[in-house]
Protein backbone atom coordinates (compact mmCIF):
# COMPACT_ATOMS: atom_id res chain seq x y z
CA UNK A 1 0.00 0.00 0.00
CA UNK A 2 2.97 2.31 0.86
CA UNK A 3 6.01 2.17 1.33
CA UNK A 4 7.17 4.52 3.53
CA UNK A 5 5.62 7.35 5.87
CA UNK A 6 5.59 10.61 3.64
CA UNK A 7 8.20 13.20 4.70
CA UNK A 8 6.40 16.05 4.36
CA UNK A 9 4.73 15.46 8.01
CA UNK A 10 5.13 18.12 10.28
CA UNK A 11 7.84 17.11 13.34
CA UNK A 12 6.73 18.67 16.81
CA UNK A 13 9.72 18.43 19.03
CA UNK A 14 8.19 17.34 22.29
CA UNK A 15 10.80 16.31 24.69
CA UNK A 16 11.40 19.52 26.60
CA UNK A 17 7.93 20.07 27.12
CA UNK A 18 7.43 16.51 28.76
CA UNK A 19 10.25 16.82 30.15
CA UNK A 20 8.90 19.50 32.23
CA UNK A 21 5.76 17.87 32.98
CA UNK A 22 6.35 14.31 34.01
CA UNK A 23 5.79 14.19 37.80
CA UNK A 24 9.68 12.97 38.68
CA UNK A 25 12.81 10.64 37.69
CA UNK A 26 11.08 7.42 38.11
CA UNK A 27 8.57 7.99 35.11
CA UNK A 28 11.40 8.82 32.89
CA UNK A 29 13.37 5.89 34.00
CA UNK A 30 9.85 3.97 33.42
CA UNK A 31 9.61 5.55 29.83
CA UNK A 32 13.05 4.47 28.70
CA UNK A 33 13.18 0.73 30.31
CA UNK A 34 10.25 0.24 27.38
CA UNK A 35 12.78 1.52 24.69
CA UNK A 36 14.65 -1.02 22.10
CA UNK A 37 17.75 0.02 20.47
CA UNK A 38 15.62 -1.65 16.79
CA UNK A 39 12.62 0.10 18.00
CA UNK A 40 13.42 3.72 16.75
CA UNK A 41 11.19 5.54 14.78
CA UNK A 42 11.16 9.32 13.46
CA UNK A 43 7.50 10.21 14.90
CA UNK A 44 5.82 13.15 13.91
CA UNK A 45 2.93 14.61 14.21
CA UNK A 46 1.02 15.84 11.01
CA UNK A 47 -0.35 19.10 10.91
CA UNK A 48 -3.79 19.32 10.32
CA UNK A 49 -3.79 20.58 6.79
CA UNK A 50 -0.97 17.85 5.38
CA UNK A 51 -2.80 16.09 2.99
CA UNK A 52 -0.07 13.30 2.44
CA UNK A 53 -1.17 10.52 4.95
CA UNK A 54 -1.33 7.04 4.34
CA UNK A 55 -2.50 5.55 0.94
CA UNK A 56 -3.32 8.89 -0.24
CA UNK A 57 0.24 9.06 -1.42
CA UNK A 58 -1.06 7.97 -4.93
CA UNK A 59 -4.03 10.14 -4.90
CA UNK A 60 -2.15 12.94 -4.51
CA UNK A 61 0.85 11.78 -7.44
CA UNK A 62 -2.87 11.39 -9.43
CA UNK A 63 -4.22 15.06 -8.45
CA UNK A 64 -0.32 16.67 -8.88
CA UNK A 65 -0.17 14.73 -12.16
CA UNK A 66 -3.33 17.08 -13.48
CA UNK A 67 -2.05 20.41 -13.47
CA UNK A 68 -4.98 22.56 -11.70
CA UNK A 69 -5.58 25.19 -13.94
CA UNK A 70 -7.62 28.73 -14.10
CA UNK A 71 -7.13 28.99 -17.80
CA UNK A 72 -10.11 27.32 -19.91
CA UNK A 73 -9.42 24.50 -22.12
CA UNK A 74 -10.31 24.74 -25.82
CA UNK A 75 -13.30 23.86 -26.93
CA UNK A 76 -13.91 20.29 -28.62
CA UNK A 77 -15.11 20.41 -32.20
CA UNK A 78 -18.35 18.57 -32.52
CA UNK A 79 -21.27 17.42 -35.28
CA UNK A 80 -24.68 16.54 -34.56
CA UNK A 81 -25.27 12.78 -34.36
CA UNK A 82 -28.41 10.83 -33.92
CA UNK A 83 -29.32 8.02 -32.14
CA UNK A 84 -27.69 4.59 -33.26
CA UNK A 85 -30.24 2.15 -34.93
CA UNK A 86 -31.13 -0.10 -33.03
CA UNK A 87 -30.38 2.20 -29.90
CA UNK A 88 -28.30 0.25 -28.20
CA UNK A 89 -25.93 -0.88 -31.33
CA UNK A 90 -23.17 0.13 -28.93
CA UNK A 91 -22.22 -0.84 -26.09
CA UNK A 92 -18.83 0.77 -23.39
CA UNK A 93 -19.21 -2.07 -20.96
CA UNK A 94 -20.01 -5.19 -21.68
CA UNK A 95 -23.90 -7.12 -21.52
CA UNK A 96 -23.75 -9.60 -19.05
CA UNK A 97 -25.09 -12.66 -20.85
CA UNK A 98 -22.21 -12.14 -23.64
CA UNK A 99 -19.34 -13.08 -21.39
CA UNK A 100 -17.57 -15.92 -21.88
CA UNK A 101 -16.29 -19.02 -19.22
CA UNK A 102 -13.25 -17.76 -17.90
CA UNK A 103 -10.69 -15.73 -15.37
CA UNK A 104 -9.96 -12.28 -15.93
CA UNK A 105 -6.45 -12.84 -13.87
CA UNK A 106 -5.16 -15.50 -16.44
CA UNK A 107 -5.55 -13.30 -19.25
CA UNK A 108 -4.11 -10.10 -17.48
CA UNK A 109 -1.11 -11.95 -16.26
CA UNK A 110 -0.67 -13.32 -19.72
CA UNK A 111 -0.82 -9.69 -21.13
CA UNK A 112 1.62 -8.44 -18.68
CA UNK A 113 4.19 -11.46 -19.44
CA UNK A 114 4.00 -10.59 -23.44
CA UNK A 115 4.53 -6.38 -22.60
CA UNK A 116 7.53 -7.49 -19.97
CA UNK A 117 8.91 -9.29 -22.91
CA UNK A 118 8.99 -6.43 -25.44
CA UNK A 119 12.32 -4.64 -25.72
CA UNK A 120 12.50 -2.10 -22.86
CA UNK A 121 13.42 0.99 -25.58
CA UNK A 122 10.23 -0.15 -27.35
CA UNK A 123 8.29 0.04 -23.84
CA UNK A 124 9.87 3.58 -23.61
CA UNK A 125 8.95 5.17 -27.02
CA UNK A 126 5.50 4.56 -26.71
CA UNK A 127 5.22 5.74 -23.54
CA UNK A 128 6.66 9.12 -25.12
CA UNK A 129 3.82 8.67 -27.73
CA UNK A 130 1.33 8.48 -25.17
CA UNK A 131 2.68 11.81 -23.73
CA UNK A 132 3.22 15.00 -26.01
CA UNK A 133 7.13 14.13 -26.30
CA UNK A 134 7.06 13.00 -29.45
CA UNK A 135 3.68 11.79 -32.20
CA UNK A 136 4.16 8.99 -34.58
CA UNK A 137 3.74 8.94 -37.97
CA UNK A 138 0.35 7.10 -39.20
CA UNK A 139 2.71 4.29 -40.15
CA UNK A 140 4.62 4.06 -36.53
CA UNK A 141 1.48 4.01 -34.99
CA UNK A 142 -0.11 1.03 -37.33
CA UNK A 143 3.31 -1.04 -37.31
CA UNK A 144 2.87 -0.57 -33.23
CA UNK A 145 -0.65 -1.67 -33.29
CA UNK A 146 0.20 -4.86 -35.28
CA UNK A 147 3.16 -5.74 -32.94
CA UNK A 148 1.32 -5.27 -29.63
CA UNK A 149 -2.25 -8.03 -31.00
CA UNK A 150 -1.61 -10.53 -28.59
CA UNK A 151 -1.76 -8.35 -25.56
CA UNK A 152 -4.90 -6.74 -27.15
CA UNK A 153 -6.26 -10.07 -27.64
CA UNK A 154 -5.60 -11.24 -24.13
CA UNK A 155 -6.84 -7.70 -22.76
CA UNK A 156 -10.23 -8.29 -24.58
CA UNK A 157 -10.36 -11.63 -23.28
CA UNK A 158 -9.81 -10.45 -19.92
CA UNK A 159 -12.88 -8.06 -20.30
CA UNK A 160 -15.24 -10.62 -21.53
CA UNK A 161 -14.36 -13.37 -18.61
CA UNK A 162 -17.18 -13.93 -16.28
CA UNK A 163 -14.81 -14.23 -14.08
CA UNK A 164 -13.57 -10.78 -13.02
CA UNK A 165 -12.51 -11.23 -9.51
CA UNK A 166 -8.94 -10.40 -8.62
CA UNK A 167 -8.39 -10.64 -4.90
CA UNK A 168 -5.22 -9.77 -3.02
CA UNK A 169 -6.73 -10.03 0.44
CA UNK A 170 -5.04 -7.44 2.01
CA UNK A 171 -7.08 -8.09 4.79
CA UNK A 172 -5.82 -10.68 5.92
CA UNK A 173 -2.23 -9.34 6.69
CA UNK A 174 -1.40 -8.07 10.07
CA UNK A 175 1.27 -5.34 11.61
CA UNK A 176 3.49 -2.97 9.18
CA UNK A 177 2.83 -5.87 6.59
CA UNK A 178 -0.14 -4.59 5.89
CA UNK A 179 0.84 -0.74 4.50
CA UNK A 180 4.62 -2.66 3.45
CA UNK A 181 2.75 -4.69 0.58
CA UNK A 182 3.48 -3.87 -2.67
CA UNK A 183 1.16 -3.88 -5.40
CA UNK A 184 3.15 -3.67 -8.79
CA UNK A 185 1.08 -5.57 -10.55
CA UNK A 186 -2.12 -3.00 -10.04
CA UNK A 187 0.43 0.03 -10.99
CA UNK A 188 1.36 -1.85 -14.14
CA UNK A 189 -2.28 -2.03 -15.29
CA UNK A 190 -2.07 1.80 -16.47
CA UNK A 191 0.99 0.31 -19.13
CA UNK A 192 -1.69 -1.70 -20.34
CA UNK A 193 -4.56 1.00 -20.58
CA UNK A 194 -2.31 2.97 -22.12
CA UNK A 195 -0.97 0.75 -24.84
CA UNK A 196 -5.12 0.48 -25.42
CA UNK A 197 -4.74 4.54 -25.86
CA UNK A 198 -2.31 3.80 -28.69
CA UNK A 199 -4.91 1.01 -30.55
CA UNK A 200 -7.93 3.67 -30.24
CA UNK A 201 -6.17 6.63 -31.35
CA UNK A 202 -5.00 4.22 -34.41
CA UNK A 203 -8.92 3.11 -34.86
CA UNK A 204 -9.82 6.85 -34.90
CA UNK A 205 -7.45 7.85 -37.40
CA UNK A 206 -8.53 4.75 -39.69
CA UNK A 207 -12.46 5.87 -38.77
CA UNK A 208 -12.92 2.34 -37.35
CA UNK A 209 -15.57 3.43 -34.88
CA UNK A 210 -16.70 0.03 -33.89
CA UNK A 211 -13.08 -0.80 -33.30
CA UNK A 212 -12.20 1.95 -31.39
CA UNK A 213 -15.70 1.20 -29.22
CA UNK A 214 -14.58 -1.86 -27.86
CA UNK A 215 -11.19 -1.13 -27.47
CA UNK A 216 -13.08 1.75 -24.85
CA UNK A 217 -14.97 -1.16 -23.25
CA UNK A 218 -11.88 -3.33 -22.95
CA UNK A 219 -10.10 -0.21 -21.20
CA UNK A 220 -13.27 0.03 -18.55
CA UNK A 221 -13.09 -3.46 -18.05
CA UNK A 222 -9.53 -3.20 -17.14
CA UNK A 223 -10.41 -0.48 -14.60
CA UNK A 224 -13.07 -2.16 -12.68
CA UNK A 225 -10.63 -4.91 -12.66
CA UNK A 226 -8.05 -3.33 -10.79
CA UNK A 227 -10.77 -0.77 -9.08
CA UNK A 228 -12.47 -3.72 -7.28
CA UNK A 229 -9.62 -3.94 -4.64
CA UNK A 230 -9.78 -3.45 -1.06
CA UNK A 231 -7.26 -0.34 -0.58
CA UNK A 232 -7.78 3.18 -1.51
CA UNK A 233 -4.79 2.55 -3.86
CA UNK A 234 -6.59 0.15 -6.15
CA UNK A 235 -9.67 1.85 -6.41
CA UNK A 236 -7.17 5.27 -7.65
CA UNK A 237 -5.79 3.26 -9.97
CA UNK A 238 -8.80 2.03 -11.71
CA UNK A 239 -10.39 5.70 -11.59
CA UNK A 240 -6.86 7.03 -13.19
CA UNK A 241 -7.48 4.04 -16.15
CA UNK A 242 -11.31 5.24 -16.21
CA UNK A 243 -9.70 8.94 -17.17
CA UNK A 244 -7.45 7.30 -19.87
CA UNK A 245 -10.53 5.75 -21.28
CA UNK A 246 -12.76 9.16 -20.65
CA UNK A 247 -10.26 11.15 -22.80
CA UNK A 248 -10.25 8.29 -25.43
CA UNK A 249 -14.13 8.38 -25.68
CA UNK A 250 -13.88 12.85 -25.92
CA UNK A 251 -11.42 12.09 -28.72
CA UNK A 252 -13.93 9.39 -30.43
CA UNK A 253 -17.03 12.05 -30.05
CA UNK A 254 -14.56 15.06 -31.69
CA UNK A 255 -13.89 12.53 -34.64
CA UNK A 256 -16.03 13.26 -37.59
CA UNK A 257 -18.67 10.99 -38.08
CA UNK A 258 -18.64 9.49 -34.85
CA UNK A 259 -21.47 7.87 -33.92
CA UNK A 260 -23.85 8.99 -30.69
CA UNK A 261 -22.37 7.39 -27.54
CA UNK A 262 -25.27 8.59 -25.31
CA UNK A 263 -26.78 4.81 -24.36
CA UNK A 264 -23.29 3.34 -25.17
CA UNK A 265 -22.03 5.56 -22.12
CA UNK A 266 -25.31 4.21 -20.14
CA UNK A 267 -24.21 1.18 -20.76
CA UNK A 268 -21.44 1.84 -17.86
CA UNK A 269 -22.98 0.91 -14.29
CA UNK A 270 -22.05 3.40 -11.94
CA UNK A 271 -20.06 3.68 -9.81
CA UNK A 272 -17.87 1.62 -11.72
CA UNK A 273 -15.15 1.89 -8.70
CA UNK A 274 -17.10 2.21 -5.73
CA UNK A 275 -14.90 4.47 -3.61
CA UNK A 276 -17.05 3.68 -0.24
CA UNK A 277 -15.85 0.32 1.10
CA UNK A 278 -11.82 1.14 0.83
CA UNK A 279 -12.34 4.19 2.87
CA UNK A 280 -14.37 2.26 5.51
CA UNK A 281 -11.48 -0.20 5.15
CA UNK A 282 -9.05 1.49 5.75
CA UNK A 283 -10.12 3.52 8.57
CA UNK A 284 -11.15 0.94 10.34
CA UNK A 285 -7.75 -0.90 9.62
CA UNK A 286 -5.72 0.38 11.83
CA UNK A 287 -6.30 -1.95 14.78
CA UNK A 288 -4.61 -4.41 12.56
CA UNK A 289 -1.67 -2.52 11.34
CA UNK A 290 -0.89 -1.95 15.18
CA UNK A 291 -2.54 -5.26 17.12
CA UNK A 292 -1.42 -3.49 20.55
CA UNK A 293 -4.27 -1.27 20.10
CA UNK A 294 -6.77 -4.39 19.97
CA UNK A 295 -5.29 -6.45 21.99
CA UNK A 296 -5.57 -3.35 24.95
CA UNK A 297 -9.13 -4.07 24.93
CA UNK A 298 -9.82 -6.89 26.54
CA UNK A 299 -6.36 -7.86 27.85
CA UNK A 300 -5.46 -8.24 31.32
CA UNK A 301 -1.36 -7.44 30.78
CA UNK A 302 0.74 -6.86 33.72
CA UNK A 303 3.01 -3.70 33.99
CA UNK A 304 5.99 -5.60 32.31
CA UNK A 305 3.60 -7.20 29.40
CA UNK A 306 2.09 -3.75 28.51
CA UNK A 307 5.66 -2.06 28.33
CA UNK A 308 6.25 -5.20 25.92
CA UNK A 309 3.04 -4.54 24.28
CA UNK A 310 3.58 -0.73 24.39
CA UNK A 311 7.23 -1.41 22.53
CA UNK A 312 5.74 -3.51 19.62
CA UNK A 313 3.90 -0.39 19.03
CA UNK A 314 6.79 1.75 18.41
CA UNK A 315 8.48 -0.61 16.76
CA UNK A 316 5.73 -1.26 14.52
CA UNK A 317 5.45 2.43 13.93
CA UNK A 318 9.61 2.82 13.46
CA UNK A 319 9.16 -0.46 10.31
CA UNK A 320 6.41 2.41 8.61
CA UNK A 321 8.49 5.62 9.72
CA UNK A 322 11.18 7.39 7.22
CA UNK A 323 13.75 7.66 10.20
CA UNK A 324 15.25 7.48 13.59
CA UNK A 325 15.65 11.18 14.31
CA UNK A 326 13.88 14.27 13.97
CA UNK A 327 15.94 17.66 14.26
CA UNK A 328 18.43 15.97 16.14
CA UNK A 329 16.37 14.49 18.31
CA UNK A 330 15.20 10.66 19.11
CA UNK A 331 11.74 10.70 18.36
CA UNK A 332 11.39 7.51 19.69
CA UNK A 333 12.39 8.54 23.11
CA UNK A 334 9.47 11.29 22.80
CA UNK A 335 6.98 9.18 21.99
CA UNK A 336 8.24 6.34 25.06
CA UNK A 337 7.83 9.49 27.49
CA UNK A 338 4.94 11.10 26.06
CA UNK A 339 2.64 7.97 26.42
CA UNK A 340 3.53 8.65 30.06
CA UNK A 341 2.31 11.72 30.32
CA UNK A 342 -0.73 10.71 28.07
CA UNK A 343 -2.17 8.54 31.18
CA UNK A 344 -4.17 11.46 32.99
CA UNK A 345 -6.02 12.85 29.54
CA UNK A 346 -6.61 8.80 28.89
CA UNK A 347 -8.04 8.05 31.74
CA UNK A 348 -10.60 10.97 31.64
CA UNK A 349 -11.68 10.11 28.46
CA UNK A 350 -12.40 6.53 29.65
CA UNK A 351 -14.26 7.35 32.24
CA UNK A 352 -15.99 9.63 30.03
CA UNK A 353 -16.86 6.92 27.43
CA UNK A 354 -17.92 4.49 30.41
CA UNK A 355 -15.27 2.14 30.90
CA UNK A 356 -15.20 1.64 34.67
CA UNK A 357 -12.74 2.90 37.61
CA UNK A 358 -12.07 0.17 39.16
CA UNK A 359 -11.19 -1.46 35.29
CA UNK A 360 -9.22 1.13 34.83
CA UNK A 361 -7.41 0.97 38.23
CA UNK A 362 -6.09 -2.54 37.73
CA UNK A 363 -4.64 -1.32 34.54
CA UNK A 364 -1.27 -0.75 34.22
CA UNK A 365 -0.40 2.96 32.98
CA UNK A 366 0.59 1.97 29.66
CA UNK A 367 -2.68 -0.31 28.76
CA UNK A 368 -4.66 2.76 29.86
CA UNK A 369 -2.80 4.55 27.41
CA UNK A 370 -3.20 2.04 24.63
CA UNK A 371 -6.63 1.30 25.28
CA UNK A 372 -7.77 5.11 24.82
CA UNK A 373 -6.04 5.20 21.83
CA UNK A 374 -8.00 1.81 19.80
CA UNK A 375 -11.12 3.88 21.32
CA UNK A 376 -10.35 7.14 19.91
CA UNK A 377 -9.36 5.95 16.68
CA UNK A 378 -12.63 3.81 16.36
CA UNK A 379 -14.29 6.65 17.14
CA UNK A 380 -13.00 8.78 14.46
CA UNK A 381 -12.68 6.04 12.16
CA UNK A 382 -16.51 6.03 12.16
CA UNK A 383 -16.89 10.00 12.13
CA UNK A 384 -15.04 10.23 9.06
CA UNK A 385 -16.26 7.02 7.66
CA UNK A 386 -20.20 7.18 7.88
CA UNK A 387 -21.07 10.26 5.72
CA UNK A 388 -19.33 8.24 2.80
CA UNK A 389 -22.61 5.70 2.92
CA UNK A 390 -24.49 8.43 1.46
CA UNK A 391 -24.56 10.15 -2.25
CA UNK A 392 -22.09 12.54 -2.99
CA UNK A 393 -24.54 15.40 -3.50
CA UNK A 394 -26.13 15.27 -0.04
CA UNK A 395 -22.93 14.06 1.70
CA UNK A 396 -21.31 17.11 1.74
CA UNK A 397 -22.11 19.34 4.11
CA UNK A 398 -21.66 15.92 6.72
CA UNK A 399 -17.90 15.39 5.29
CA UNK A 400 -16.48 18.60 5.30
CA UNK A 401 -18.00 19.11 9.39
CA UNK A 402 -16.73 15.45 10.20
CA UNK A 403 -13.16 16.42 8.49
CA UNK A 404 -13.15 19.70 10.28
CA UNK A 405 -13.87 17.89 13.55
CA UNK A 406 -11.28 15.34 12.97
CA UNK A 407 -8.69 18.28 11.82
CA UNK A 408 -9.68 20.19 15.31
CA UNK A 409 -8.78 17.01 17.15
CA UNK A 410 -5.37 16.44 15.64
CA UNK A 411 -4.06 20.17 16.37
CA UNK A 412 -5.84 20.68 19.83
CA UNK A 413 -4.84 16.72 21.36
CA UNK A 414 -1.67 15.95 19.32
CA UNK A 415 0.85 16.15 22.53
CA UNK A 416 -1.95 14.78 24.68
CA UNK A 417 -3.31 11.92 22.81
CA UNK A 418 -1.57 9.15 21.01
CA UNK A 419 -4.93 8.10 19.26
CA UNK A 420 -4.36 11.27 17.93
CA UNK A 421 -1.24 11.08 16.99
CA UNK A 422 -1.20 7.95 15.01
CA UNK A 423 -4.36 8.97 13.62
CA UNK A 424 -2.80 11.96 11.79
CA UNK A 425 0.03 9.44 10.78
CA UNK A 426 -1.86 6.77 9.24
CA UNK A 427 -5.76 7.88 8.51
CA UNK A 428 -5.85 8.50 4.83
CA UNK A 429 -7.06 11.59 3.24
CA UNK A 430 -10.57 10.15 2.89
CA UNK A 431 -12.32 13.39 1.74
CA UNK A 432 -10.02 13.52 -1.32
CA UNK A 433 -10.21 9.70 -2.15
CA UNK A 434 -14.01 10.38 -2.82
CA UNK A 435 -14.00 13.63 -4.49
CA UNK A 436 -11.80 11.26 -7.16
CA UNK A 437 -15.39 8.94 -7.37
CA UNK A 438 -17.40 11.69 -7.75
CA UNK A 439 -15.51 13.72 -10.09
CA UNK A 440 -15.16 10.47 -12.45
CA UNK A 441 -18.83 10.43 -12.54
CA UNK A 442 -19.34 14.16 -12.98
CA UNK A 443 -17.20 13.81 -16.15
CA UNK A 444 -19.28 10.49 -16.91
CA UNK A 445 -22.61 12.43 -16.50
CA UNK A 446 -21.82 15.43 -18.34
CA UNK A 447 -20.79 13.22 -21.84
CA UNK A 448 -23.94 11.69 -21.62
CA UNK A 449 -25.17 15.45 -21.20
CA UNK A 450 -22.92 16.54 -24.40
CA UNK A 451 -24.11 13.05 -26.11
CA UNK A 452 -27.65 13.92 -25.91
CA UNK A 453 -27.30 17.52 -27.30
CA UNK A 454 -25.70 16.04 -30.40
CA UNK A 455 -29.00 13.91 -30.49
CA UNK A 456 -31.07 16.43 -30.10
CA UNK A 457 -29.59 18.92 -32.67
CA UNK A 458 -29.33 15.91 -35.16
CA UNK A 459 -33.62 15.46 -34.36
CA UNK A 460 -33.78 19.66 -34.73
CA UNK A 461 -32.03 19.95 -38.00
CA UNK A 462 -28.87 21.57 -36.04
CA UNK A 463 -30.63 23.48 -33.63
CA UNK A 464 -29.20 23.64 -29.93
CA UNK A 465 -31.86 23.37 -27.20
CA UNK A 466 -32.32 26.27 -25.62
CA UNK A 467 -32.33 24.76 -22.02
CA UNK A 468 -31.70 21.17 -21.04
CA UNK A 469 -35.07 20.39 -19.97
CA UNK A 470 -35.94 21.08 -23.69
CA UNK A 471 -33.84 18.02 -24.89
CA UNK A 472 -35.22 15.43 -27.36
CA UNK A 473 -35.36 12.09 -27.12
CA UNK A 474 -32.60 11.79 -24.67
CA UNK A 475 -32.07 13.81 -21.31
CA UNK A 476 -29.69 15.65 -19.75
CA UNK A 477 -28.03 13.79 -16.69
CA UNK A 478 -27.71 15.74 -13.46
CA UNK A 479 -24.21 16.80 -12.32
CA UNK A 480 -23.75 14.70 -9.01
CA UNK A 481 -21.85 17.26 -6.76
CA UNK A 482 -24.77 18.93 -6.51
CA UNK A 483 -27.47 16.85 -7.24
CA UNK A 484 -28.96 19.07 -10.04
CA UNK A 485 -28.46 20.10 -13.84
CA UNK A 486 -25.33 21.21 -15.13
CA UNK A 487 -25.25 24.63 -15.77
CA UNK A 488 -25.72 25.06 -19.49
CA UNK A 489 -25.20 28.31 -22.03
CA UNK A 490 -24.50 28.81 -25.31
CA UNK A 491 -21.99 31.25 -26.81
CA UNK A 492 -22.29 32.40 -30.12
CA UNK A 493 -19.53 34.06 -32.43
CA UNK A 494 -18.84 34.06 -35.99
CA UNK A 495 -21.48 31.95 -36.86
CA UNK A 496 -20.18 29.57 -34.50
CA UNK A 497 -22.20 28.44 -31.48
CA UNK A 498 -20.17 26.81 -28.68
CA UNK A 499 -21.94 24.66 -25.54
CA UNK A 500 -20.62 25.03 -21.96
CA UNK A 501 -21.79 22.66 -19.65
CA UNK A 502 -20.63 23.33 -16.15
CA UNK A 503 -20.44 21.82 -12.86
CA UNK A 504 -20.55 22.79 -9.81
CA UNK A 505 -17.25 21.90 -8.75
CA UNK A 506 -14.15 21.86 -8.94
CA UNK A 507 -13.78 25.37 -8.52
CA UNK A 508 -10.08 25.37 -8.52
CA UNK A 509 -9.98 23.72 -11.80
CA UNK A 510 -11.32 25.15 -14.69
CA UNK A 511 -10.56 23.10 -17.06
CA UNK A 512 -12.76 20.50 -15.59
CA UNK A 513 -15.22 22.25 -13.90
CA UNK A 514 -16.30 23.34 -17.34
CA UNK A 515 -16.53 21.50 -20.90
CA UNK A 516 -16.94 23.33 -23.87
CA UNK A 517 -17.60 22.30 -27.22
CA UNK A 518 -18.17 23.78 -30.61
CA UNK A 519 -20.97 22.05 -33.05
CA UNK A 520 -19.73 22.13 -36.61
CA UNK A 521 -22.29 22.52 -39.16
Amino acid sequence: MIGSIPKSMVAVTLLFFVLLQLPGSMAIAQAINVLQPKSAITFAFVSADDGARGSTMTLQELQQAQKKSEEIAEPLRIHAAGEPSPALKYRLYPARWELQPGSAVLHYTRAQILFLQLPKETQIQWQMWYGEDKTPTDDELANAVVSLQQIFNELHNLAQSEDLTWDHRIRDLRGPEVYAYLLPDVQEARSMARLLRLKIKHQLKQKDFDGAISAISDGMRLAEFVGQGETVIQKLVGIAIMAMMRECIVETISTAGSPNLYWALASVPQPLIDMREAVLWELGNIQNVLPALKEAETANWSDAEAAKKWTSLVADLGTLGAGDQVDGISVQLVLAIAGVMHVDAARERLLTRGVSEERLAKMPVLQIVLLDASQELKNFGDELGKGHLLPASISKSLLERENGEYEDWIRQHRTTSVGAAIGGLLFPAVRQARTAETRTLMNHNRLMTLEAIRMHAAEHSGELPKSLAELNPAPAMPDPTSGQGFEYSIESTDEQKTIVLKAAEPLNWKQNQEFRATLVK
